[in-house]
C-alpha cells in the first residue's frame, strides 16, 4: 500500500517536463492537415453590362452590314496573371479558354489545388499543402498537359507574436509566445520564445531570453541528466505554467528531438525523474495557415496517462481551429 501513495506525488511532478500523447499523433487526429476533400470550384457570374444608347444603336446593325474583316475575335489562352505566396499556400490568378473543364486542372511542383474561383475567363486558384520559408516551382497542367510553365515562389514566414486566451470568455491565464526565424546553422525553421506578457513569465528576464522550443538545438549542450535547479528557465516554465499540483521534478533524464512530417512542426520528448520514477512528456508546436491567417498549436500531455490529471487543461477546446481536445491550445498571430 505504501507504494501507491508514493506514485501519486510522483506523477504530479512528472507533468512539468513538457508534453503530448504517445498513443495519438497530430497526424492521427488531424492537426497536420492533409488533402481529404475534392477541389471546390466556385463559378461567379460576371455582372451584365448596361449598354449605352450609342451601343444599342450600333447593335441594331444587321449581320449583312458586318464584313468578315470586322469580325475580330480574341482567343483566350491559359496564362498566369499573378501569384501570391502565403505561409503554407499560394493563390494563382490565371486566364483560361472558354469551355475549359476546371476540374481537370492540377498543380505540379508542390501542394494540391483546394479551391478554384472562376469568373468569365479568369480563375483564382488556391494551392495548399506547402511549407513555410520554402522555394517552389509551380506549374499547372490541364488534362495532364502543362498549360502554365513553372512559376518560382518562396512561401512566407510564420515569425511574429502569438497569443491565446480562453475562447469562451472565461477567466484564464494568458499564453503568449514570440516566433523568430532560426539561424541558418539550426536544424529547425523557427525559434519560439516566451513573451513577457505570458502569465508565467519569470521575473528578471527579458523578451528573447527564454526559448521554449526547441529546448536543445544542434551544437548546444545536452540537457540529459540535468538537475532541476540547473535546468534552463524554459524547462522550469513548463512546471510553473501547466502544473496544478505541488511537486516538481528532481532532474531531466533526457531531451529527444523527434522527427516530424513537416518543418513547420517541432516535436520533443522529455523524460523527467521524481521520487525515483521516470515519466515522458511529448510536446508539440505546430504552425498552420488558414486563409492567410497564421496560427500556432501547442500540446502538453504526459505518459503514463495518470500524470495528465495534474496538467492545466484548456477550458474551451474545440472552439478555435485545431483545438481537438483539452490538451491543445491554438495561439493566433497578432
Amino acid at each position: 500500500m505504501k507504494y501507491r501513495y508514493l506514485l501519486l506525488p510522483f506523477f504530479v511532478l512528472i507533468l512539468f517536463s513538457c508534453a503530448t500523447t504517445a498513443s495519438e499523433s497530430p497526424e492521427d487526429i488531424g492537426i497536420i492537415a492533409e488533402k481529404t476533400e475534392p477541389v471546390i470550384i466556385i463559378v461567379e457570374e460576371e455582372p451584365a453590362k448596361v449598354k449605352s444608347e450609342a451601343e444599342n444603336q450600333e447593335s441594331s446593325v444587321t449581320a449583312e452590314e458586318v464584313t468578315t474583316e470586322e469580325e475580330i475575335t480574341e482567343q483566350i489562352e491559359f496564362a498566369a496573371i499573378s501569384t501570391t505566396p502565403r505561409e503554407q499556400s499560394a493563390v494563382l490568378n490565371i486566364t483560361y479558354p472558354s469551355g475549359t473543364d476546371l476540374s481537370k486542372l492540377s498543380v505540379d511542383g508542390g501542394g494540391f489545388i483546394s479551391e478554384i474561383k472562376a469568373a468569365g475567363n479568369t480563375a483564382e486558384i488556391t494551392i495548399e499543402g506547402l511549407e513555410s520559408l520554402s522555394d517552389y516551382s509551380l506549374s499547372l497542367s490541364y488534362d495532364n498537359e502543362v498549360v502554365i510553365e513553372p512559376i518560382n515562389i518562396r512561401t512566407e514566414s510564420f515569425a511574429g507574436r502569438y497569443t491565446w486566451t480562453p475562447a469562451d470568455g472565461s477567466k484564464g491565464d494568458s499564453f503568449v509566445l514570440n516566433v523568430e526565424e532560426a539561424p541558418i546553422s539550426s536544424d529547425y525553421r523557427y525559434y519560439i520564445y516566451l513573451d513577457p506578457e505570458d502569465s508565467a513569465f519569470p521575473e528578471g528576464y527579458r523578451a528573447g531570453e527564454i526559448r521554449v522550443a526547441p529546448l536543445v538545438d544542434e551544437g548546444e549542450p545536452s540537457l540529459d541528466d540535468t538537475k532541476y535547479k540547473n535546468a534552463p528557465e524554459s524547462y522550469k516554465w513548463t512546471n510553473y505554467k501547466w502544473n496544478t499540483g505541488s511537486m516538481t521534478p528532481s532532474k531531466i533524464k533526457y531531451v529527444k528531438a523527434m522527427e516530424t512530417e513537416t518543418g513547420d512542426a517541432i516535436n520533443t520528448h522529455v523524460a523527467s525523474v521524481a521520487l525515483g520514477f521516470t515519466a515522458e512528456s511529448d510536446v508539440w508546436y505546430i504552425f498552420h495557415e488558414i486563409d492567410g491567417k497564421a496560427y500556432l498549436s501547442f500540446s502538453n500531455k504526459m505518459s503514463p496517462d495518470i500524470a495528465n490529471k495534474f496538467i492545466k487543461k484548456n477550458p474551451s477546446p474545440n472552439i478555435r481551429p485545431y483545438e481537438t481536445d483539452e490538451y491543445w491550445y491554438t495561439l493566433e498571430r497578432l
